[in-house]
């Protein structure tokens, strides 16, 4: 489509919601027309906050409208599916959070209704516009590193996360919320599918508080061009931490090698009396003279500005469902402790 203004609504209002709101409202070439959540009280704190004028607890009465022209589902990953399928039968351009869903076949079945509909679905793999990440993928391309033998990527947060920040945390894994990241990320780096998987859990300390959910996993990644990545994934660091999340890495290429500490670009300390310490991220989300930056909203913007010139977004459904598949074994393997083949 082309149109001098793209009119969006978004579905799920919460802690990642409110950053589809931010880059939607701060967008002069985006409308946000109307969004959803479950949640009244938020609901209603969101419009009065981001100057929305029409809400409802309903998504079908979202998708029903004739003046939205694409949707953001920012639900909890198991919901995806359901909302998804019904936004492209609606007609609705789709931006959905990571990951595309918790199934192999919900991904396939909104893959097929967007086809069906010839609309855009795009997934927020929002790290691929992670400025510490595409440094490293324009080397590898490039060829200045060489070819990539080995990845090590250690992503994980502070138990305050499925314990707090997400009020659906026990009904989810710590796979799905942060390896999903960082397998998109290994995948898109080497450019190669993944052959192999073979993962490890443990649940100890979120199920001792009446969390069924796994504490962490390791798992090792192996892909058809005969890289190797190991995830490093956990949501049990230390509430004492300043900031809630800790991204490192490392890459073994043929040329060269890189050291990636992502946290470390969070350069600002704060230690406020009334707040105590914070790490405010200077990268992902932040304002610069009253302008939205960082990656976490360029994705969101990319998928915007994409779906209103009428080009191919960035990321393609199929990256959705090979990282759905992924996170799948994952499980998998940590379940019944064996290799699962891809």
């Amino acid at each position: 489509m082309a149109a001098d203004t793209l009119r969006c609504g978004v579905i799920g209002t919460g802690v990642w919601g409110e950053t589809h709101l931010e880059t939607y409202s701060y967008d002069p070439q985006v409308e946000l027309v109307c969004i959803c959540d479950k949640n009244e009280q938020l609901l209603a704190d969101r419009a009065a906050q981001y100057g929305v004028a029409e809400t409802t607890t309903d998504y079908r009465e979202l998708l029903a409208r004739d003046d939205i022209d694409a949707v953001s589902v920012v639900t909890p990953d198991f919901l995806h599916r359901e909302i998804v399928v019904a936004a492209a039968q609606a007609g609705k351009h789709v931006l959905v959070e990571k990951p595309m869903a918790t199934t192999v076949e919900d991904c396939e079945e909104m893959i097929a209704a967007a086809k069906q509909s010839g609309v855009t679905l795009m997934v927020d793999f929002h790290n691929r516009w992670n400025p510490v990440m595409t440094e490293i993928k324009s080397r590898l391309d490039a060829g200045s590193l060489g070819d990539p033998l080995m990845l090590t990527l250690r992503l994980n947060d502070t138990k305050y996360v499925p314990t707090q920040m997400l009020s659906w945390g026990g009904q989810s894994t710590v796979a799905w919320f942060l390896a999903s990241h960082a397998a998109d990320l290994a995948r898109w780096l080497f450019q190669s599918e993944v052959k192999r998987v073979y993962s490890v859990s443990r649940s100890v300390l979120l199920k001792a508080e009446g969390y069924d959910t796994p504490d962490f996993f390791h798992s090792i990644l192996e892909y058809e061009n005969g890289a190797v990545c190991h995830l490093e994934n956990c949501w049990i660091m230390s509430d004492a931490m300043a900031a809630v999340c800790d991204f490192r890495g490392e890459l073994i290429a043929s040329k060269g090698s890189c050291i990636l500490n992502v946290m470390a670009n969070r350069a600002l300390e704060v230690y406020e009396d009334a707040a105590g310490a914070s790490m405010p991220s200077q990268t992902a989300h932040l304002r610069i003279h009253g302008q939205l930056r960082g990656f976490a909203v360029d994705s969101i913007r990319h998928f915007a500005h994409a779906v209103r010139e009428g080009r191919e977004p960035l990321v393609s459904p199929t990256d959705g469902l090979r990282n759905t598949e992924t996170v799948v074994a994952i499980h998998e393997s940590a379940r019944t402790g064996q290799p699962i083949e891809l």
